[in-house]
């Protein structure tokens, strides 16, 4: 987009000379902060770098109902740079450079090519040899903070922390909760001691892990919780405290934000869904999806694992090229795997992490047997129930 405005700009016959020296110092740029143009906030340049990736959400959100209103919000917003100069303390630590990700097509909520769009943006700004970035957070609705959290976690792997706010009330609410969960997250993407723990989720004064945050409340201020796992922090004197070491959740895969770019469906990524078993589950469902262009199918089955009935047409969707992986609809416990596998089992991950990994493991090229031993590799192994594909 920036390039179509330079070109629209040299055709309506304005000078080209400034676009020529912006295009240069670009070429020219030692940092990726050069490269990328960023604008930093913040007047001491020895203070670390902190990237804000700004998708909105109802951290930025107000209401022109009155300050109690924290259902009907929506009608008012605020930018990145207005949340920033809400609390002057965040520029006395870090510097702070906002890059937008709203728009009026799509939100991060709704549109996968958005959100891909952000991680493979961030992955560059953090990860690459010219970086110049400690870390960064990124703003987000708390519908599916949870879902880009973990994308991320598993395509950004270069040990800097990235770290998801946002809040349960709009910014012209009496109890904005906003402001403490953005400082909060700054000075943990900060933090030296957040390296190499992933993606991390800053709210409510506590820390949780990306791999397992799941919103668990629809409207209260303490909405996140790890489902798996635990929290691995608190704030204190909103400052990043934490219980361990760094450790790795035995199910966490990291894949290449580079091979998942190169399939078909980039700059988005394959379509999988998700289907709710209970009695008389119908089968039919999963080659319905099959047919309207899903590559990929999880379902939250019952129990363990369980998928009630209609086992004729996921056989015959699995044989038609779709992947299917089976998780729980309990809201904790693992889905085990079967003594003989056709389809994975997604193990302690939920079915909205369930869904994206999936997404990404057939956009790197997964076989049905690959994504069987990428859910259940660790498990298998680790009950003595091993497979090999084939038998």
């Amino acid at each position: 987009m920036r390039f179509l405005g330079i070109v629209a700009a040299l055709v309506a016959g304005a000078s080209a000379a400034p676009l020529v020296r912006h295009i240069e110092a670009r070429q020219n740029a030692t940092t990726a902060s050069e490269r990328l143009g960023l604008q930093w906030l913040g007047g001491n340049s020895s203070l670390p770098k902190v990237l804000v990736l700004f998708t909105g959400g109802t951290i930025a959100g107000g209401s022109i109902y009155g300050a109690l209103d924290d259902t009907q919000y929506g009608q008012l917003s605020i930018t990145g740079e207005q949340i920033i100069a809400r609390n002057p303390y965040l520029l006395n630590h870090t510097q702070l450079a906002v890059s937008n990700w709203t728009s009026e097509e799509f939100s991060t909520g709704t549109s996968d090519e958005l959100v891909m769009n952000m991680t493979r943006f961030a992955n560059d700004a953090l990860c690459s040899e010219d970086s110049d970035i400690v870390g960064a957070i990124y703003t987000h609705g708390t519908n599916s903070l949870e879902e880009t959290g973990f994308l991320m976690d598993l395509l950004i792997n270069c040990g800097k922390p990235v770290v998801g706010v946002g809040s349960m009330r709009p910014w012209s609410h009496i109890g904005f909760d906003g402001d403490a969960n953005f400082f909060d997250g700054v000075m943990l993407a900060a933090s030296p001691e957040a390296r190499d723990r992933g993606l991390m989720v800053a709210f409510n004064a506590r820390i949780l892990p990306g791999f397992w945050v799941t919103k668990m409340h629809s409207t209260n201020p303490d909405a996140f919780w790890a489902n798996t796992g635990g929290d691995l922090g608190i704030f204190v004197n909103s400052l990043p405290v934490f219980f361990n070491t760094p450790s790795t959740p035995i199910q966490k895969r990291e894949f290449s934000v580079a091979a998942v770019s190169s399939h078909s469906s980039y700059p988005a990524l394959p379509k999988v869904d998700i289907l709710y078993a209970a009695r008389e589950f119908d089968g039919k469902l999963v080659l319905d999806a099959q047919a309207n262009g899903a590559d990929g199918v999880v379902i939250a089955g019952t129990g363990n694992g369980g998928i009630p009935s209609g086992s004729d047409e996921i056989e015959e969707a699995l044989g038609k090229g779709l992947q299917l992986v089976v998780g729980t609809r309990s809201p904790n416990g693992p889905s085990s795997p079967s003594v003989t596998p056709f389809y994975a089992k997604s193990g302690f991950l939920h079915v909205i992490q369930a869904r994206i990994m999936l997404q990404l493991a057939i956009a790197s090229g997964y076989s049905m047997n690959d994504t069987i031993q990428l859910f259940e590799g660790d498990m298998r192994k680790a009950i003595g129930q091993p497979w090999t594909p084939g038998m």
